[in-house]
């Protein structure tokens, strides 16, 4: 039996739309009126889609944060060995950062944003940053860290030390990033190639 899946275009140019302008504007100074402005669509057509302004934001994080890590997380038909695959994350990060369009991680950013803990969108936040956390540990335990676990959470607090950094600062990011994973990886008995070939 064929399953009919019908894309809403409406919710679609929505969220496009919340995208483009949370990452540009925040999402606090973003109010609904410009997202259904921008969208090209009525106020009544975006409230049916989305209840709430907490509903578009809890469907526009996911997205965004999708499309951000897949810029950054190699995939594994490029072939990179567990150690490569944790110094390519950092090199994408550091070649994102000096994009002219470059706002830092949707997740920090919203994280700094809505400080209210009970909102739905923390619950998507910690899931994200998990998911992060639990990258670096199977690589980490590929790798074989001494302590996967630990490696992993130094990693995940660098990534996001790295990300602010450069948002904050409004400048790409240092080679030291670079150093600073290596410096970890081989704290754990990893062995460091000195040089990661291009993919």
């Amino acid at each position: 039996m064929k399953t009919d899946v019908r894309v809403d275009a409406v919710r679609e140019r929505v969220l496009e739309a919340a995208c483009k302008l949370f990452a540009g504007r925040g999402i606090n100074a973003t109010g609904v009126d410009l997202v259904s402005e921008t969208a090209g669509v009525s106020k009544r057509s975006l409230y049916q889609r989305f209840p709430s302004k907490d509903h578009l934001i809890a469907a526009y994080l996911p997205r965004a944060t999708d499309r951000f890590l897949a810029d950054l997380i190699p995939s594994e038909d490029q072939g990179l060995s567990p150690v490569e695959s944790i110094l390519e994350v950092f090199s994408a990060t550091c070649r994102k950062s000096a994009e002219p369009d470059f706002r830092g991680c949707p997740v920090l950013n919203a994280a700094a944003e809505i400080t209210d803990t009970g909102h739905p969108m923390r619950e998507i936040a910690t899931s994200y940053k998990e998911r992060m956390e639990g990258y670096f540990t199977r690589q980490a335990e590929a790798a074989g860290a001494a302590d996967p676990a630990l490696l992993a959470v130094q990693l995940t607090m660098l990534f996001d030390g790295a990300m602010s950094y450069a948002a904050v600062r409004n400048e790409p990011l240092p080679d030291t990033v670079d150093v600073t994973v290596r410096t970890l990886l081989a704290a754990q008995a990893v062995a460091v190639p000195a040089q990661v070939n291009e993919h």
